[in-house]
């Protein structure tokens, strides 16, 4: 029997055109990067970094006689920030058995690969949203340097910081517990002279779940997260709920290695990821005698906190 390399080559091709629509058609739900951030992918594919200019306004009215020369004036203050994009790579391929049998059997190749690859991607995009990546520089939601952190009050049973033990046991009231919660939203608000104000808080997945399982009381099986739900400040300013979710990261993101709550606008002026290339395949080449490679690539610049003053940490939870 003799193999035809041509054959098996073009074979893979028409393969690929048909497996790759299928795999970016693939969700993953459980990963909402892109929903927790707003994602940019409007600059070049290969720019070599991303410039953002942001500006405050600075000047004060004053009173003024109509014979005087000093006139107050406003004035706008520029600043810079240069983030470099940085490029990364996952594939899939097959070798020449899996080829032959397909052809053989005149089935088409499994797309499992390809999904296995748009699954990596999409695990490297969630830890890039979340903590950034060190040898690259690059922060996450969870770890900025340049947002505002504060640690919660000290008023708990035995004087801690936490909302609970570790053994699930409450050390601190449920009021006690939304006001630490209030206290950041607010935070936020006041500290921009009410100009920002958090939409989304991101809570450890411990935190959550036991805020969703835990009572008010004895007497009142409402959950102390549906009592957040209704009695964040958020929700009494606006009247929108006020979205809470769990992500990885934040057990130990806070000072000291506590858990971390997170809260901030989620606007694209706000806070975005850029991303200049999302993840595609390449066309398929032959590595080597009996191997066909789909290299996949994609380059991203990480998350990029645009207004620090919409962003705001409480450790200690």
């Amino acid at each position: 029997m003799q193999l035809n390399d041509a054959a098996a080559f073009n074979f893979v091709v028409a393969q690929a055109a048909t497996i790759n629509p299928i795999v970016y058609e693939t969700r993953f739900p459980e990963l909402p990067w892109n929903e927790l951030v707003f994602v940019d992918t409007s600059a070049p594919e290969w720019t070599p970094g991303i410039i953002t200019f942001s500006s405050t306004t600075v000047g004060q009215a004053r009173w003024y006689s109509g014979g005087a020369k000093d006139v107050a004036k406003a004035d706008i203050a520029m600043d810079k920030v240069q983030q470099a994009v940085h490029m990364a790579s996952i594939g899939y391929g097959y070798d020449l058995e899996e080829v032959g049998q397909a052809q053989l059997l005149g089935v088409g190749l499994t797309a499992r690969k390809g999904v296995a690859a748009a699954r990596a991607y999409n695990e490297f995009m969630w830890r890039i949203s979340q903590t950034g990546d060190a040898d690259k520089g690059l922060k996450g939601l969870v770890n900025q340097s340049g947002v505002s952190t504060g640690t919660a009050p000290a008023d708990g049973t035995g004087s801690v910081t936490t909302w609970f033990d570790a053994g699930g046991v409450r050390t601190k009231t449920p009021a006690q517990i939304l006001r630490d919660f209030n206290n950041v939203i607010v935070g936020i608000f006041t500290g921009s002279n009410t100009v920002e104000m958090a939409d989304t808080v991101l809570l450890p997945f411990a935190v959550l779940a036991w805020l969703g399982a835990t009572p008010m009381s004895d007497t009142n099986s409402e959950t102390i997260l549906s009592f957040i739900q209704r009695n964040n400040y958020y929700t009494q300013q606006t009247g929108r709920p006020l979205t809470i979710r769990g992500v990885l990261g934040l057990d130990t993101a806070g000072g000291s290695g506590t858990r971390r709550m997170v809260a901030y606008a989620n606007r694209e002026d706000v806070v975005v990821l850029h991303l200049p290339m999302p993840h595609r395949f390449l066309p398929v080449y032959q590595d080597g005698p009996t191997s066909y490679e789909m290299p996949g690539i994609f380059r991203t610049g990480g998350v990029d906190v645009l207004r620090p003053a919409a962003f705001r940490y409480l450790d200690g939870i």
